[in-house]
């Protein structure tokens, strides 16, 4: 049985500690880290597959995001008026 140990996506050229500016239009790398009974192994995954668990990704997100707007305008519109405050 392999275990997935960590997943990592970055933009090509996008390097800890750099301080250069990544673009945007860099394609996505990534890579996985398994480890089994017999050992670890680092495998770097296709452009194409590091995209699309980048939009799976945004999709979330975007998906929790809506929700969360959904439950606070909920919220907020269950709040009664305040008190007049007297002088």
């Amino acid at each position: 049985m392999m275990i997935l140990k960590s997943l990592t996506v970055r933009r090509q050229g996008d390097y800890y500690g750099s301080y250069r500016k990544v673009k945007a239009s860099a394609p996505f790398e990534a890579t996985i880290e398994v480890q089994g009974e017999r050992g670890e192994v680092k495998l770097n995954l296709s452009a194409d597959l590091s995209r699309r668990i980048v939009e799976i990704v945004a999709d979330e997100a975007a998906s929790a995001g809506r929700e969360t707007a959904k439950m606070m305008t909920a919220d907020a519109m269950d709040v009664k008026a305040l008190p007049k405050a007297t002088a």
